[in-house]
């Protein structure tokens, strides 16, 4: 398969996840946008999660009665860059940064995801979250439940895409055709 294809079949299906049934907040995106950085060639590592997040949110935020590009995932689609962008710097720095960075995805995005709903959001109760120290707890206290989820998400598609990457990997070195990501 060559990897413009490879690179398609990728995007497609993580578009596809967001569209299945699932756990509440266990998606690709995130540790698809760190293993990107990790594994895809430079010139897509960046632009192939973010690709399959902005076509997937089109179709979401339409259904969920938002505007099309909804301006708060904005904070959400930088955090996802700068996970990319880690992922890029830790490449080539061993396993032991490699699977720290791994174990920081989920809760990274939870502190620049939260922070963007308390900034611009609605609390559990239809109202504003109140701009204060208290206000931002209250909003971190009540995303802790989708924590759970992102973790499990993040983590459970990161092993998936190291194996199949590995896979991949081993393959090329045993003779037969395997697409190269990397540059």
């Amino acid at each position: 398969m060559s990897a413009p294809i490879t690179l398609i079949s990728l995007v497609v299906a993580m578009i596809a996840f967001r569209f299945m049934p699932h756990p509440e907040n266990v998606a690709p995106i995130g540790a698809f946008a760190l293993m990107g950085g990790l594994f895809l060639n430079r010139r897509w590592a960046l632009a192939v999660p973010l690709l399959a997040l902005v076509l997937s949110d089109l179709v979401l935020n339409s259904q969920m009665g938002y505007s099309a590009l909804h301006a708060p995932r904005l904070l959400d689609y930088g955090a996802f860059l700068i996970i990319g962008m880690a992922g890029l710097a830790i490449r080539n720095q061993g396993w032991k940064l490699q699977f720290g960075g791994a174990v920081a995805v989920p809760l990274f995005f939870y502190a620049v995801s939260n922070f963007g709903v308390w900034l611009t959001g609605l609390g559990l109760s239809g109202q504003p979250y109140a701009k204060s120290f208290a206000g931002l707890v209250e909003c971190y206290v009540a995303g802790l439940p989708f924590l759970r989820g992102t973790m499990l998400g993040d983590w459970g598609f990161m092993v998936l895409f190291a194996g199949v990457m590995a896979l991949a990997a081993a393959g090329s070195h045993a003779g037969r055709s395997a697409v190269t990501f990397r540059n």
